[in-house]
């Protein structure tokens, strides 16, 4: 057992090192969450507000509350789509190393097949996590340079919620990215996946605003969770200092800004997306599980 842990240990390691090492790697895994929220603030941000100033259109608003609403709904929209596109370019490190036949010097050495399939699971979900760390403490800057309504279980919540999301975004990654065997194949997926994803998360616009097909279609993504809680977090301080003068729209801004999920007619708030997504993080373990002992036994 020990010699395992150091054997994982020392592949983590070197994967670490491999992927850091290339620096248009880093850069690209960083440049999906940027472009978010470089539309943000240069289209996205202005039409949002604009549009909630009409939707508060004799009221009296805090504008302060207002702005902090709608920045939280875009980090929220950045936070969930960088911990998948982060996960699935940090897989170039699997797939470049099954294209070199590094793969079949692994199984060929000591170290045991079930290290080798951990080494993937563990580098690829540090490499997300320290990503979308820093990500999440710039985030955390923005909000308090453009105004702070979080409390602390707030910032504990979204700290424990890039973990979890993490961990499912690198459950799917990987075994999605485990059937590809080129480095192209590769990049051609993330390319689609990171325009995708961001409509289908909510980061670009309101998910109300799509097609309920299309609605439909992002229940059976768990990034659509990962964002409806993301959303709880980073938005409910402002959206209750804007309750305070306009209580009654309250609900209306929690459905049209997917801070609750429409579940097939069901309305999901936090909790309920929480377990959904521990759903999904559990069936997806099992499916791995399931598909190396297959690959294995071929």
């Amino acid at each position: 057992m020990k010699k395992d842990l150091i054997s994982l240990g020392l592949l983590v390691r070197r994967g670490v090192k491999v992927f850091l090492k290339d620096k248009m790697n880093v850069f690209f895994s960083l440049l999906a969450p940027l472009i978010i929220f470089l539309l943000y603030v240069l289209f996205l941000g202005d039409l949002q507000i604009d549009s909630l100033k009409q939707a508060f259109q004799g009221m009296e608003v805090d504008e302060k509350a207002l702005n902090a609403f709608v920045d939280g709904w875009m980090l929220a929209g950045v936070m969930a789509v960088s911990t998948i596109t982060v996960s699935f370019s940090a897989n170039s490190l699997m797939v470049q190393d099954r294209e070199r036949g590094l793969v079949d010097d692994f199984v060929a050495s000591p170290v045991k097949g079930g290290v080798v399939n951990a080494f993937y699971f563990v580098y690829n979900f540090l490499v997300t996590t320290v990503i979308c760390f820093v990500l999440l403490a710039i985030s955390l800057v923005y909000l308090a340079l453009s105004g702070w309504y979080l409390t602390a279980a707030d910032v504990l919540g979204i700290i424990g919620m890039t973990l979890f999301s993490a961990a499912a975004s690198t459950l799917l990654s990987v075994l999605i990215c485990g059937f590809i065997r080129s480095e192209a194949a590769l990049g051609g997926l993330v390319g689609i996946m990171s325009a995708a994803i961001g409509f289908l998360c909510g980061a670009y616009m309101p998910l109300t605003m799509f097609p309920k097909a299309v609605q439909y279609f992002a229940l059976i993504l768990p990034g659509t969770y990962s964002a409806g809680i993301f959303r709880n977090l980073f938005m409910n301080g402002a959206l209750e200092k804007l309750a305070e003068n306009a209580p009654v729209i309250s609900q209306t801004l929690k459905d049209t800004y997917s801070l609750n999920i429409d579940f097939f007619g069901l309305s999901l708030g936090t909790a309920e997306m929480a377990i959904v997504l521990a759903a999904f993080v559990i069936v997806l373990l099992i499916v791995n599980i399931l598909v190396k002992k297959f690959k294995k036994g071929r």
